[in-house]
Parts: C-alpha cells; structure tokens; sequence
C-alpha cells in the first residue's frame, strides 16, 4: 500500500510541476535566436518592469521579476509580464494563477541573453534559463530553455509597448 501511495504522490508531484512549467508558457514560439550560452545575471531591485528598454539586460531583468513575482505570489504582476497584458502566456489569468497553487517556491539562473534582433517595428531577445521549481510536498524538478522578449519600437508606441514583455517561451524538463 505505501508503495501505491508513494508512486501516486510522485505521479501528483510530477503532473504539478510540469503544469507548473506549462503555466510559465512552454512550448510557445518565437523568433529564432542563438543557443543558450553559461553565465548569471543578477535580479533588478524592484519587481516591476524595468525603465531602461534598450538593452538585452534590462529584457533578462523582466524575466528575474517575473519569477521574483512568482516566489512572492504576486501572479497578477508576474502574469503582466507577458505580452498583450498576460495573453501572450496562453492561459487566462485564473488559470495562469491555479497553476502555482501547490508551489512552494520556484527559482531561475539566466544564460547570457542572446542579440537583439529586429523584424516589423519589433525588437526580440532570447535569454536562456535554468528553472529548479519546489513543490509545496518538498518535491522539486528541473527545466531548461529560453524565454523570448519583445519590445515596440514604432514611432507612436506607448511606453507599455516600448517595454520588454515576454513574448514566448520553450521550457523543457530535464531529464
């Protein structure tokens, strides 16, 4: 019996964190952009976005609050963090919340951010991540990949829109 329940808790744990995962945006696309490459990037000193939108390290800064965000529950700002006011996330904002219920915490080391591309009025950076994501049962899993960020930078974008959001997201876990 402690057997079945031990396996069913793992198979819970598992179906948790990769929810968890997929809540953070997995499997979306973007632009390409270059591999991830090693080398951390420290957090920004407030969670909200930050002002300097030129640089591919004030992108890297949005994806530090984000999670940042996350650890301190503040799921509507972190979920603001995505484009279009949280729809590029691909989930409503409930669900989007839901998804951390049984998180107890979630961490991120950041790759060197890529180059900023451009296309269409656009600018585009992929920063790579390594994910460790705890679950509420001590569970905890690992997940590597790259967020993309976007920004506008037409004549006539508001600052919103001249802001990095995260645009997409290919996370995978690690085996």
């Amino acid at each position: 019996m402690l057997g079945v329940v031990s396996s069913a808790g793992r198979e819970s744990r598992t179906v948790l964190l990769t929810f968890l995962v997929l809540a953070c945006g997995c499997q979306r696309s973007g632009p390409p952009a270059s591999p991830p490459r090693v080398g951390a990037t420290s957090a920004p000193s407030e969670s909200a976005a930050p002002v300097d939108n030129e640089s591919a390290e004030s992108a890297a800064n949005v994806v530090l609050a984000y999670y940042r965000d996350i650890n301190e529950r503040r799921y509507d700002q972190a979920y603001r963090l995505w484009a279009a006011d949280g729809a590029a996330s691909g989930k409503p904002l409930d669900t989007f919340r839901d998804g951390f219920e049984h998180t107890a915490s979630v961490s991120v080391e950041l790759g060197t951010p890529g180059r900023i591309e451009g296309a269409a009025g656009s600018r585009y950076v992929e920063i790579p991540v390594r994910i460790t994501a705890v679950a509420t049962d001590g569970g905890r899993q690992v997940f590597s990949g790259s967020y993309t960020l976007r920004r506008s930078v037409v004549d006539g974008a508001t600052a919103e829109q001249r802001a990095w959001r995260i645009h997409s997201a290919k996370v995978r876990r690690d085996s």
